[in-house]
């Protein structure tokens, strides 16, 4: 897994340690899983199907499954 140095600043390490305190989540959950909805937000489905298509193959599995848990999540809030 690749490893990246992150630099909150002020007010979003607050927010990350309050969030962390109340929800009891590791920091490196809450990171992938708001980079991943930024990310989805951002790409488009193509972009996104590229992106994990040039990783191994376990990722087109991921990719399927990720893609109907964000239509789940989009279906919610209809």
């Amino acid at each position: 897994m690749s490893r990246k140095k992150i630099e909150l600043n002020e007010k979003v390490a607050k927010l990350t340690a309050k969030y962390m305190e109340v929800t009891d989540t590791d920091f490196n959950d809450l990171i992938n899983e708001a980079l991943k909805m930024y990310l989805f937000d951002r790409l488009n489905s193509s972009q996104i199907k590229d992106a994990l298509k040039k990783s191994d193959d376990t990722s087109s599995e991921y990719t399927g499954r990720l893609f109907r848990e964000r239509i789940d999540d989009l279906n919610r809030f209809e």
